[in-house]
């Protein structure tokens, strides 16, 4: 019989994007299979050029193929063109390197960043020949494992995937890869080799292993081990010496178009901020940095390798890193010879953000993204993001002067304590902004582009027991600022209001939400995220099969002494914090940073926080 790539040739005139599907890439590695014993997949559960784009893929890409016993490959959701042509000619889902089925390997480890990708894992397995139901797999099926911010709230995909990796990766996979080697060299079988992981390693959460317990009312009370010696919680991985990580010097250089094309430094992990609304901010505690030097070492040596001609500087909140002004003095004068130009993300409003635009003389000057959230004090004591309006309008004038036309401005809508004083607030600071630019050059107003989404309570934060809008009420509040917009520069962009609440429902659901996931997959589900491919009545469908009432699950706030369906997940801040922390955003108070004098105590190691910004004070005094 061909081989899958000889199979899927004749497709490729028939699909959009053809490239993504056929390997050869530079710096693509292959190892001979008969010199590994576990042959390893890192899935994405999006296209191609997203997937390629996600620095957490490479890492994890990269860290595990140093490993002599394992060849790790890339898989991606085939657009839906090609999963029609390989359903049709009854070709499975395959890696991009060697085209080797799904259903061949031995672990596929899908990132989850979103529930609003959960779908495509379903579609990816069923594809590659792989039992969607973990249940249903038996000794020759390969392991399905799950990392990434998804992992943090395992429930509603438990049905499906047999482990989920808590944490950073980068050390986790590799102690996770030699237990599981260790195991099957002993000759244990499938059930054993899961569980034994999560007795060895507590950032492992096996879901076999514990079974949920509900009232006779149906309200989830927690879960429970089926075996006395398997622990209670699975605690997140945290790495300690973030300089010294594994970073990939020596990335595949995508054959196709992709979302970021270019080198992607990870400045810091974490952030110090608190703002009550952001999950990551909390997951990824505590803030740990890589030093400027460093930072350009990996650069120029990403450089070597791919040729690539931009640099991205990555974090939650570029503009807290205490090295930017020497990171920026370091890759302008390393790259202005070969006119390599540095691309700044979204940027946390501070009076130092002014200064910013002066020094940035080799980003490119298309547009300055800036992420206030919110316009009004109160709301901002609310979230806990305290900005003040005149370092934004400070930064946009900066920002204009040195040659910048647009600015993109990031908000949210729906947050607790939100009244039409708030919304309004929105429309006047991107109009105002707007107008700054003739103010300061005499030409004429500039862009702004506003991407409004909607608050989702999302676990492991202090709003985790929020209420959420209805889509009717989403619906209203994005009205009205399409009717309070009288300036044709500024344009507003909507979240879908139906594909916010979907991802409310998911990241509010016990494991029972599982039944809707795979109901809606029957229905048709795929490609959430991208809005030409959401198809809501296919969830609608899905809850009345399932009995879920979606106004019931996000459309009040929950009681904070009722058990939560991620209770049994430890992040490292403490619910106990959190809950003290959705009390002061209920009395409109807020809470220090973590640059503050003293420690919010949040329940991360303190002296671990002490010690990594004595470390890099260091560095680079």
């Amino acid at each position: 019989m061909p081989d899958v790539l000889d199979r899927i040739r004749p497709l490729l005139d028939r699909v959009k994007n053809p490239a993504q599907y056929v390997g050869g890439e530079w710096n693509q590695l292959k190892k001979d299979p008969a010199s590994v014993r576990l042959r390893a997949a890192v899935a994405f559960p999006d296209v191609y050029e997203v997937g390629m784009s996600h620095l957490g893929l490479k890492i994890i890409h990269g860290v595990l193929n140093e490993l002599d016993f394992v060849w790790c490959e890339h898989v991606f959701a085939p657009w839906p063109d090609m999963g029609h042509e390989l359903r049709a000619h009854r070709i499975p889902l395959f890696t991009i390197e060697s085209h080797t089925p799904l259903s061949e390997l031995d672990l596929i480890g899908f990132s989850l960043q979103s529930e609003l990708t959960y779908s495509n894992v379903l579609y990816m397995l069923e594809l590659g020949g792989v039992p969607l139901q973990r249940r249903e797999r038996g000794p020759s099926d390969p392991i399905v494992i799950v990392g990434g911010s998804g992992a943090a709230h395992p429930e509603p995909m438990s049905d499906f995937i047999d482990l989920f990796v808590q944490g950073d990766g980068e050390e986790s996979v590799v102690a996770l890869c030699r237990t599981l080697d260790e195991l099957r060299q002993a000759g244990a079988d499938r059930a054993t080799q899961l569980l034994e992981v999560a007795r060895r390693h507590d950032f492992c959460y096996v879901p076999a292993g514990y079974e949920p317990r509900y009232t006779r009312t149906g309200h989830y009370m927690g879960l429970v081990p089926v075996a006395d010696d398997l622990p209670k919680v699975a605690r997140a991985a945290a790495v300690a010496d973030f300089e010294n990580a594994f970073y990939p010097t020596r990335p595949m250089v995508p054959s196709a178009r992709v979302v970021q094309d270019r080198i992607i430094l990870e400045i810091m992990r974490g952030c110090a901020r608190g703002c009550r609304f952001c999950q990551a901010g909390m997951l990824k505690r505590p803030i740990r940095y890589r030093t400027p030097q460093k930072l350009l070492d990996q650069a120029l040596e990403v450089f070597r390798n791919t040729g690539y001609g931009e640099v991205s500087l990555q974090s939650l909140s570029s503009g807290d890193y205490p090295g930017i002004e020497e990171l920026l003095s370091l890759c302008d004068g390393a790259f202005a010879e070969d006119r390599i130009s540095l691309a700044m993300p979204s940027l946390r409003v501070t009076q130092q953000l002014a200064m910013l635009p002066g020094r940035l003389k080799s980003v490119r000057k298309s547009g300055l993204t800036l992420a206030p959230e919110v316009a009004t004090d109160r709301l901002r004591k609310i979230i806990n993001k305290e900005i003040r309006n005149e370092d934004l309008f400070a930064t946009a004038r900066a920002a204009f002067r040195h040659g910048w036309d647009q600015v993109k401005l990031y908000f949210m809508i729906g947050v607790p304590g939100e009244t039409r004083d708030d919304l309004a607030a929105i429309w006047e600071m991107a109009d105002q902004v707007s107008r700054l630019r003739r103010q300061v050059t005499g030409k004429a107003d500039a862009k702004v582009n506003v991407t409004v989404s909607t608050f989702i309570p999302k676990p492991f934060t202090p709003f985790q027991w929020a209420r959420m809008l209805e889509i009717d009420e989403i619906r209203e509040r994005q009205q009205i600022l399409r009717e309070l917009n009288r300036n044709r520069r500024v344009r507003f962009k909507f979240h879908l209001a139906e594909s916010s609440t979907l991802e409310g429902i998911i990241c509010r659901g016990d494991r029972r939400i599982g039944r809707t996931i795979l109901a809606a997959h029957e229905n048709g589900a795929r490609f959430d995220a991208w809005d030409e491919w959401f198809d809501w009545a296919a969830w609608t469908r899905a809850f009345e099969q399932t009995g879920v009432d979606p106004a019931r699950t996000i459309n009040a706030t929950l009681d904070a002494d009722d058990p939560l369906p991620w209770d049994h997940i430890e992040s490292g801040v403490a619910k106990s914090w959190l809950r003290k922390d959705w009390e002061k955003a209920l009395r409109e108070e807020g809470t220090q940073d973590c640059f503050g004098p003293r420690c919010n105590l949040c329940g991360v190691d303190a002296r671990q926080c002490a010690a990594v910004k004595r470390e890099f004070q260091a560095a680079v005094r």
